[in-house]
């Protein structure tokens, strides 16, 4: 389309208009407009479509991951239970065990204390009597006769 008027005389000053100038909707056949406007439209629609798609699978993903993320925290905390009830029972066997230890010690340092106060009984009897001996035998620790 141009815009130059048909009645004015081919060598009019209006006539040197660049068409170029022009916006394109002034320079291209309507029909031609409009055929690519509809294309743009179908092209913005598949865009919108496959975002919307891609949005929905990337919203299944996270599901997913969430799920998976809530299954692989119960299966950490069940390994993390268990460990802490296998630690318990070796806790208690050691002191079980350590228990046991003690309580035989215990008698043990009970039997060495009788044996040492029989031990050392025997010691001062034995002194005792050495000393009755040495004073009875001793010439120098003799008694006066009365």
């Amino acid at each position: 389309m141009n815009r130059t008027p048909k009645n004015k005389p081919e060598g009019s000053p209006e006539e040197g208009i660049a068409v170029d100038k022009l916006p394109k909707i002034m320079t291209k056949p309507l029909p031609e407009i409009l055929d690519e406007l509809e294309s743009y439209i179908r092209r913005v629609e598949e865009a919108v479509k496959a975002a919307q798609s891609a949005a929905r699978e990337s919203k299944e993903a996270a599901a997913q991951a969430k799920i998976s993320g809530e299954k692989a925290a119960e299966a950490a905390k069940k390994a993390a239970d268990a460990a802490v009830a296998k630690v318990r029972e070796e806790a208690v066997a050691a002191v079980n065990a350590l228990s046991s230890r003690v309580a035989a010690l215990e008698g043990n340092l009970d039997d060495l204390r009788e044996m040492v106060i029989k031990e050392a009984a025997a010691l001062d009897a034995a002194f005792l009597d050495m000393k009755n001996r040495h004073v009875a035998d001793s010439p120098f620790l003799k008694k006066p006769a009365k």
